[in-house]
């Protein structure tokens, strides 16, 4: 479920430079983003992102961990997610934009695996 919004979105800050600071950050190839530039011990050109054993894929920008799939679908429709993300096919590592949709935490919820246990 973790899909909480951008630090980015809640900060006030003007939508236009959140996503001129991810078009600087990144390449988006399908549901991937790769850095543009060098970052730490992180290439210029290697997959942006780890994984922190949820399945979930988070980036530190300005000292804040923000979801790969957040920036992915701002970055493939230009405009702020306002709501949490459902992964449609429940794989948490598939960021591609079209398995992405808009949803509610309680719709997040329902479509947990611990929901459908029978």
């Amino acid at each position: 479920m973790a899909s909480t919004q951008s630090p980015y979105n809640k900060s006030g800050r003007n939508w236009t430079s959140i996503m001129k600071k991810w078009d600087k950050l990144f390449t988006r190839k399908g549901g991937k983003l790769y850095w543009k530039e060098s970052r730490g011990r992180k290439a210029a050109g290697s997959e942006a992102g780890t994984n922190h054993g949820d399945g979930y894929k988070t980036v530190r920008i300005d000292g804040k961990a923000v979801y790969v799939h957040r920036i992915v679908k701002e970055m493939s429709t230009k405009k702020p997610v306002k709501k949490e993300l459902d992964h449609k096919n429940r794989k948490r590592s598939d960021n591609r934009p079209s398995n992405l949709k808009p949803t509610t935490r309680s719709m997040n919820n329902k479509n947990r695996k611990s929901w459908n246990k029978k």
